[in-house]
């Protein structure tokens, strides 16, 4: 994959994610967290399985590898769930998005990315744009600390699988990511004791998100990510929570309001910074 068509499948895949904000919302009047999660990614690993489980022959490196993806992703979803009891969603909003600070920091300590003023302008840029685009007060709280682990774990991930896609079969990585996600999901799911209320729209939630933003896109997210620096990657996530709020605004009837469009705006910004970037160096 070419680096323009990865940061293209990234911006898609990101506009997809931002897609689901508002249909999980609503999804979860009918089931839990745990359980929304584990029939998305049942639904994920099925649908990959029907056309990859043939082709899947995978080491002992390769299984331990997905199994870290998977156990960073999880991390990510769960702490980020557990924050919004004690805390505002644009409080989750905006500390979720720092994993846009912290993933080249941890490009650089575990794959030895060197940065370049563009990237560090971008990054700068991201992170007031998200703060614009959430509202945030000053104000800080045990679900904001919850959610601040939450941005450390996904940053972890975008690194990692930068690393570890390069090292190993993407396809396979997906593959063995998801099944562990949805077997964390799943343990969680039973202690709550598998309470769903079944309804169209939560079906509809968990086949949308399933095939759509966990199957093609994570699988997208672990190719695109072999020929593109994980700090470049963090900076055009940040335009989920822009469409987000689009998505939100449309389905929900939920304003952005004028500081929400200025921090989308310099979100845009920094992307179209590291879409001109060239310097950014990747480990061979």
């Amino acid at each position: 994959m070419r680096k323009s068509h990865a940061f293209i499948s990234l911006f898609l895949v990101s506009v997809v994610w931002g897609a689901t904000f508002p249909l999980v919302k609503e999804s979860l009047n009918y089931i839990t967290a745990f359980g929304f999660l584990s029939l998305r990614f049942l639904l994920a690993l099925g649908i990959l399985s029907v056309f990859f489980i043939k082709n899947l022959r995978a080491d002992k490196n390769e299984i331990k590898a997905g199994v870290i993806l998977g156990i960073f992703l999880f991390l990510g979803y769960f702490f980020q769930t557990l924050g919004l009891k004690y805390t505002t969603s644009s409080h989750s909003g905006f500390i979720t998005g720092l994993y846009v600070v912290f993933t080249p920091i941890f490009a650089v300590v575990l794959l030895k990315e060197h940065l370049n003023v563009k990237v560090i302008s971008a990054v700068i840029l991201a992170l007031v744009g998200l703060y614009f685009l959430s509202g945030m007060s000053g104000s800080i709280n045990f679900g904001d600390f919850l959610t601040l682990i939450c941005a450390i774990a996904y940053a972890v991930q975008v690194v990692l699988v930068a690393k570890y896609s390069r090292m190993h079969n993407p396809t396979n990585l997906t593959i063995i990511e998801l099944a562990m996600v949805f077997l964390l999901s799943t343990a969680g799911w039973s202690v709550e004791g598998f309470r769903m209320n079944l309804s169209l729209l939560m079906v509809f939630g968990v086949i949308f998100t399933g095939i759509f933003a966990t199957a093609i896109g994570i699988l997208v997210q672990t190719h695109a990510q072999r020929v593109i620096a994980s700090s470049h990657a963090a900076v055009i996530y940040t335009i989920e929570p822009v469409f987000a709020g689009i998505f939100s605004y449309i389905f929900l009837n939920e304003t952005m309001g004028y500081s929400g469009m200025v921090g989308a705006g310099l979100i845009l910004l920094g992307m179209l910074l590291v879409a001109f970037d060239r310097e950014t160096t990747m480990p061979q």
